[in-house]
């Protein structure tokens, strides 16, 4: 006779496990996470939910990437960038500048190697290949692009910007007089035809380059006075040009703009004079002065990106490195140092702050690491967060941080893949530190979609997706809800359909007879309508089609009172819905309020007919997602050892449900059995009211890794506590 076991899943803070960590019971995570975690959001308290879906905003020009824009707590801003364009809108779909093209300068191929920062109402935007761009806010409503320009004289010049010889230490310029257009003559090849418009110094003082004649001699005009003609090895030229290309990092620190990783200087770091943002002057290395060094190393490491935080840090592709802060809080010319930490390296995708660490992207993209600061080693360390769910990151080319919202208080990190395995599917991070709590699930879309840019302001996610609709690629920007109360995707809601423009035809009429014309299609029996001036709702018995658009309608109730001559009728409950355009013959999914109507396709009118009794005027539509949750095989540590590899039966879960109106569930015999959720004091016409409480379920059949999956046939709410499992075993 075969013996059994209880064993409790007392919660999934663990999420999905990578497969390799198939046999490790000895891991805690094993009890707590599991084998497959798909579309489900993890919980603080240890449970699990169905993710929350996403609402429609608005239909996106081309492919693109979003950046987030917070000017307030009340006040933010979806900046959309495509090729050579930017879009902005707010947080309900709402456009606040479209089609702008000024100044873009960025392309499809370089959306997400974009850095930016934001300082108040403007965010710069940088390119190793691009001139730095400004994003200008000029009102709650107009956004503009334009050129950063470095700080000048009051003359004109000098310009304060950064400056450096490229060209080989030894080679000298001179040049034929002091002021005015002068030939400027280099002792070996130096200059070509790209040297035009460029400034040089000489002895620091200013010249701009009119004309190329070959590669030792060109014209430039004078604009600070020489000090002589003669040859001499003081010289160097901007440092940021098109020739040299530009920084690809950008931050704000100690109360100064950041540049670091120029294209011909990788290893550059460079900071403004404090407080005067686009003054890049070093003048004579004052402690208020700007900043411009090098990385020095074993080998050139390029500067990627760059966060401020307890210190300034600075993430290169060969390992990472922070710039301590004084004593006094300052970062000078005198005290500045930039030291090396971990030698990991990073990728181009920008890191985000998370949990109190830096979370990045490891520069072979199969790894996520967040650099913390350990009082222990007094400096900081790289660990790796995504060991336990390494198949879950694919190559991530943007990272989100969700710090709660208006409901949860879970905070979530979202790493958007970017690879083959996982593209346009969100790897999500959940974590608290301080609980020891940390786990990963991913999310998807429907079915040949993809999601394609993330961001959060405030506690709104916003994401685009990339949907294949009516044909065609749309590009859609989405909302993710605060709760699984929303449970499509790329969700709008219905409006009800009035057969053209129904009007009561006749006067005197009385009685459960009402004839009615205007309409462009059949009513059907049971769709409810009221009359104008009328407030009662009819609902129709039967109908006679007269032609001509009229209809003899039988009532459900006598007319309240007579009503006048092309009195308009209002459909209130009804079969024909209108949706939004971008379905177009495609199939959606149907739900109101705690029911699922079922699936429908839409058609190329932009209407759908329901085939069950009608219901109120506004209905959910969008695409569903299937969660899926599959637990580790089910194992226990008896005396006489393990039952890993003995067949064994599941008999019996318990789940423990809060606010769930649909779930599946099945063990090794492989029948789904589902959640009833009417209960016996239902009455027909109300709605359906959520389960909280511990369901149990029966299963049958042997397995020697057994497994319970809980899914969901039906798009609803759903959040799951945890469970108790029984095991019969020989």
């Amino acid at each position: 006779m075969g013996r059994t076991l209880r064993t409790v899943i007392t919660n999934f803070s663990s999420g999905e496990l990578n497969p390799l960590l198939a046999q490790r019971t000895d891991v805690p995570s094993y009890f707590q996470g599991a084998k497959e975690c798909k579309n489900f959001a993890l919980l603080a308290e240890g449970g699990i939910m169905r993710r929350p879906g996403t609402s429609y905003l608005a239909s996106l020009p081309a492919e693109c990437r979003i950046l987030p824009f917070i000017f307030s707590d009340d006040e933010v801003a979806i900046i959309v960038l495509s090729n050579n364009r930017m879009d902005v809108y707010n947080v309900s779909g709402t456009a606040l500048t479209s089609n702008y093209t000024t100044n873009c300068n960025w392309t499809t191929a370089q959306l997400f190697e974009l850095n930016f920062a934001q300082f108040g109402d403007t965010i710069y935007v940088t390119h190793r290949n691009n001139a730095i761009r400004k994003i200008f806010r000029n009102s709650a409503t107009n956004f503009t692009v334009s050129t950063f320009s470095f700080a000048t004289h009051s003359s004109g010049y000098p310009i304060y910007q950064p400056y450096f010889k490229y060209e080989v230490s030894s080679t000298t310029i001179s040049t034929s007089g002091t002021t005015g257009s002068v030939t400027v003559t280099a002792s070996a090849n130096t200059f070509s035809a790209s040297w035009v418009g460029l400034n040089i110094r000489k002895n620091k003082k200013t010249m701009t380059i009119t004309g190329y004649t070959n590669a030792t001699t060109v014209t430039a005009t004078v604009n600070e006075t020489l000090t002589n003609t003669t040859a001499t090895a003081d010289w160097d030229e901007q440092s940021m040009s098109d020739l040299r290309g530009y920084p690809q990092a950008v931050t704000f620190h100690n109360n100064r703009l950041w540049f670091g990783g120029l294209f011909s200087r990788p290893a550059s770091v460079l900071a403004s004079k404090i407080s005067e943002y686009t003054n890049f002057d070093v003048d004579v290395g004052a402690s208020s002065d700007a900043i411009d060094l090098d990385i020095s190393g074993d080998q050139v490491n390029e500067v990627r990106h760059m966060i401020s935080g307890k210190d300034l840090q600075v993430f290169t592709d060969g390992g990472e490195y922070y710039v301590p802060t004084a004593n006094d809080n300052t970062i000078t010319p005198a005290n500045v140092a930039v030291k090396k930490q971990t030698p990991y390296g990073i990728s181009r995708t920008a890191p985000k702050m998370f949990d109190q660490a830096t979370g990045f992207v490891q520069k072979n993209g199969k790894a996520i690491r967040e650099f913390i600061y350990s009082d222990i080693e007094d400096g900081y360390k790289s660990t790796s967060v995504s060991i336990l769910a390494q198949h879950l990151i694919d190559n991530p080319k943007e990272i989100a941080i969700m710090k709660g919202n208006t409901t949860r208080p879970e905070q979530y990190a979202f790493f958007l893949n970017n690879g083959s395995t996982h593209q346009g599917k969100l790897s999500v991070f959940h974590s608290v530190r301080d609980e020891k709590i940390a786990g990963w699930t991913q999310w998807s879309t429907r079915a040949n979609d993809s999601f394609q840019s993330i961001a959060v302001l405030n506690d709104n996610l916003i994401v685009v997706a990339k949907r294949s609709l009516n044909g065609s690629t749309v590009y859609t920007l989405e909302k993710f809800a605060d709760e699984d109360t929303t449970t499509l995707d790329c969700e709008t809601t219905s409006t009800l359909n009035q057969r053209g423009t129904p009007l009561v035809d006749g006067g005197s009429q009385s009685g459960t007879t009402l004839i009615i014309d205007g309409l462009t299609s059949d009513p059907k029996v049971n769709e409810a309508f009221t009359i104008a001036g009328n407030a009662t709702e009819y609902t129709i018995q039967s109908l006679v089609n007269n032609g001509s658009g009229e209809y003899s309608l039988t009532l459900d109730k006598t007319l309240a009172a007579t009503p006048a001559n092309n009195a308009a009728i209002t459909f209130t409950k009804g079969f024909l819905h209108t949706v939004n355009g971008i379905y177009t013959n495609e199939s959606v999914n149907v739900v109101e309020g705690n029911s699922s109507i079922g699936a429908f396709t839409v058609s190329g009118s932009d209407t759908i007919t329901l085939v069950n009794a009608p219901k109120a005027t506004g209905l959910k539509v969008g695409f569903n997602y299937i969660p899926t949750v599959e637990t580790m095989p089910i194992d226990k540590e008896l005396p006489e050892g393990p039952l890993t590899g003995l067949p064994r039966r599941i008999s019996r879960a318990i789940v423990d449900l809060n606010t769930t109106l649909d779930m599946t569930i099945k063990a090794a015999d492989s029948t789904s059995k589902s959640l009833v959720v009417q209960q016996v004091n239902f009455t027909g016409g109300s709605d359906l009211v959520p389960v909280t409480a511990k369901k149990e379920f029966f299963f049958l059949g042997y397995s020697k890794s057994p497994t319970i999956t809980i899914s969901q046939d039906d798009p609803l709410p759903m959040k799951i506590l945890g469970m108790s499992v029984e095991v019969v075993f020989a």
